[in-house]
């Protein structure tokens, strides 16, 4: 997908965008100076706590909220000063603002009717394009209920159908789905991924919840205090995370203190803490006896018996029940503990109890170096 993103070109342009709420030389940065593509087909997702300026980033191309520096261009064109009304984007909010004495079809002709960047329509084509709209979202059945009438799912859907009724170029969706349970969240995830593909508009997304980036993304920016962390697709985020924040927030990790001992071509030796030798990738700038910090995925480590080859000795700490999965918690001879997650089996429970010695495999190319 990424090789036909960019010869698609970039529907969204960020560049050296700084927000400071009042005075800017002595205000609140709430950006510090944000640098972001956004490629023309893409669903791509503003992840971070809350605070990190992801929602202050949206608002911005949205134009609910002007740079205090930069620019944001639209297909090349800069929107920056441009006040909302005059941008072909828009925005599904957390709330969905429905006007609750509309029938749906009301909510959704409305928009199209009062859109000032839409060309005018006659009563014939809106109410064909509500009709098209309310198909995409599977609500045809509900056109002549009132938003109270419909569940938390069903006005989701909605308010998505009536953002993309005008054919904006861009979609911006400010964490639709945190109003909803669990279970119907994740039905959602599908449905907008289903739906940004069918459309072929250009999604940006905001949450703070990783799950939902990691599924339904093309791209991610992790954020934190108002700067970009990293971007890339949720696999490299993942696998690869660029410094301790982004490997803490995606997801769960080990950080294991290490010193680099020797490189080979483009993989280097790292001991940890008691003598074990980790590999893994080089790292520019360091040199041999250069302390770092390794990131380890818990399902990245194997729990093996205490007599397996190259096996480190361990001692079961304590076992955590996860559902789908067993989190072990393993103390190492020097003291350091790691967690290590193994599909859920009545084997595995019956096998490891707490204070039962075993031994901890590290699988090839586990291991990320942290540049911080």
């Amino acid at each position: 997908m990424s090789a036909q993103h960019s010869q698609q070109g970039i529907a969204v342009s960020i560049r050296s965008v700084r927000k400071v709420y009042g005075d800017p030389a002595t205000g609140p940065v709430a950006l510090k100076c944000v640098d972001l593509d956004i490629r023309d087909n893409e669903f791509f997702t503003l992840l971070g706590p809350s605070g990190c300026g992801k929602t202050t980033l949206l608002r911005m191309i949205a134009g609910f909220e002007f740079p205090t520096a930069g620019e944001i261009c639209l297909y090349g064109e800069n929107i920056a000063d441009r006040p909302p009304y005059e941008r072909p984007v828009n925005t599904v909010f957390q709330h969905y603002a429905l006007f609750p004495h509309m029938t749906i079809a009301e909510n959704l002709a409305f928009g199209l009717e009062s859109h000032p960047m839409g060309q005018r329509m006659s009563k014939a084509q809106i109410a064909e394009r509500v009709a098209e709209m309310l198909a995409l979202v599977q609500m045809e059945r509900f056109a002549a209920r009132r938003p109270s009438a419909l569940s938390g799912g069903q006005q989701q859907r909605v308010a998505l159908a009536r953002a993309l009724a005008p054919h904006p170029k861009v979609l911006l969706l400010d964490e639709p789905l945190s109003a909803l349970d669990l279970k119907l969240r994740q039905a959602m995830r599908e449905e907008l991924k289903s739906i940004q593909a069918k459309t072929g508009i250009t999604f940006i997304f905001v949450t703070h919840d990783q799950e939902e980036a990691l599924t339904m993304s093309d791209r991610i920016a992790v954020l934190s205090e108002g700067e970009v962390q990293q971007v890339g697709r949720p696999d490299d985020i993942y696998e690869n995370p660029r410094n301790r924040f982004v490997a803490d927030f995606i997801g769960e990790t080990n950080f294991i203190s290490a010193t680099l001992i020797s490189v080979a071509g483009e993989q280097a030796q790292y001991r940890i803490a008691g003598g074990a030798m980790i590999e893994a990738r080089v790292v520019d700038g360091l040199q041999a006896g250069s302390p770092v910090t390794l990131s380890i995925r818990p399902e990245r480590l194997q729990l093996v018996s205490e007599d397996t080859p190259n096996a480190l000795p361990c001692q079961v700490h304590a076992q955590i029940y996860m559902g789908t999965d067993l989190h072990y918690q393993v103390e190492l001879a020097d003291g350091l503990r790691v967690t290590v997650r193994t599909p859920n089996s009545a084997g595995q429970r019956q096998r490891l109890v707490e204070g039962q010695r075993a031994g901890l495999l590290f699988e090839k190319g586990s291991a990320s170096v942290l540049l911080d």
